[in-house]
């Protein structure tokens, strides 16, 4: 009896029970800003003697300047989206910063569609006969919401070849006169000039002449494009 009394008084009591509460911590990479990606000038050119070339972040300076000008839609209206945060740009120097774990150089719009933000395209073509520059900004389901385009055509003249003729007209220039005089009289003799006639002929050429201008690629047409894309931009 003093055995079992013993072997109970020192017996380890049991351990309660408790339900354990596993919790994970899950981070969640969101960005709730208007953003917009930039991408790289796309050159597509037909004819290597026209130069046509914007510095490089042309397209990103203009975007940041004039991407205040989106409205977004607020209940029945459209506001400006600088009253909702505005719009952050990054081209493909400075997205990496914000977006990781993708590569925007390798493919921008399937980032974009998986971050769930713009991008704008611009695509330059140049040909013999025109040069042009178009901007289209997609929102994150890879839709064009906006988009402007600008151009410069070849300028071509034909000047026509006319005949000329000159004529100098035969005729008597009095210069003035001599007095003559003896024991009697005296007599006036005048003194006159004469010019003979000429004529001149310049013959007209058989086929008139082409002047032409080449196309260029003008600051002011990356100006117009991005000033045009962004001013009709609204975001549902």
């Amino acid at each position: 009896m003093f055995i079992l009394f013993f072997s109970l008084l020192f017996a380890e009591e049991p351990e309660p029970i408790v339900d354990e509460e596993v919790h994970l911590e899950i981070n969640v990479d969101a960005h709730m800003d208007y953003e917009v990606y930039v991408a790289p000038v796309q050159y597509h050119i037909y004819n290597d003697s026209i130069e046509a070339k914007i510095p490089y972040d042309s397209v990103f300076m203009y975007t940041n300047r004039f991407a205040h000008m989106a409205k977004v839609k607020a209940g029945a209206i459209y506001e400006p989206v600088s009253m909702h945060g505005g719009i952050k740009v990054y081209n493909e120097d400075t997205i990496a910063y914000v977006w990781e774990g993708c590569n925007y150089k390798k493919d921008y719009r399937a980032c974009s569609f998986r971050n769930n933000h713009y991008y704008l395209e611009t695509h330059i073509t140049v040909d013999e006969n025109e040069v042009s520059i178009s901007m289209s900004l997609y929102n994150p389901e890879l839709q064009i919401v906006s988009s402007s385009m600008k151009t410069d055509k070849k300028v071509v003249k034909w000047i026509k070849q006319q005949e000329q003729i000159v004529n100098n007209s035969s005729r008597t220039n009095p210069l003035g006169s001599n007095r003559s005089c003896d024991d009697n009289s005296c007599t006036t003799v005048p003194v006159n000039s004469d010019v003979q006639d000429s004529t001149i002929t310049k013959k007209k050429e058989e086929l008139p002449l082409k002047w032409e201008m080449p196309p260029k690629l003008l600051s002011k047409m990356v100006h117009q494009a991005s000033m045009g894309v962004w001013a009709g931009v609204k975001i549902n």
